[in-house]
């Protein structure tokens, strides 16, 4: 009777093993976004011009838009990658690469921002 129970727990493991690595017993997480077909339209630009810059190692989307405006960010992040997305044809600005050429936007500056930056004198 002890051998039948040794063959019947074995048989019981090596199954569950079997299961567990064909078919998983955790549900598995699409790690691919939802596609809609819905395209995403932008109504406004924020860009005055534009500038195309090759990426080198290291440079973001952030840090090329820093070095084109001496002043900062003059709009928000969100604007910026939307802006980007528009001049590369839907190219996350996540997923830049080095040796390639992209279109960067020469942002217009905010009202604020530019009476920040001319003391006022654009009122006069």
């Amino acid at each position: 009777m002890k051998k039948w129970f040794w063959i019947l727990a074995i048989a019981t493991i090596i199954f569950a093993i079997y299961y567990d690595v064909t078919r998983g017993t955790l549900p598995v997480v699409d790690p691919s976004p939802e596609t809609t077909n819905e395209t995403m339209e932008i109504t406004q630009t924020h860009f005055d011009h534009t500038v195309d810059v090759e990426i080198e190692a290291g440079q973001t989307l952030l840090t090329i838009v820093e070095q084109l405006h001496d002043e900062g960010m003059p709009m928000d992040m969100a604007a910026i990658k939307n802006d980007f997305q528009y001049l590369n044809d839907g190219q996350p600005p996540e997923q830049l690469h080095e040796g390639n050429v992209y279109t960067f936007p020469f942002m217009k500056a905010e009202p604020s921002r530019l009476l920040a930056i001319f003391g006022g004198s654009l009122l006069q």
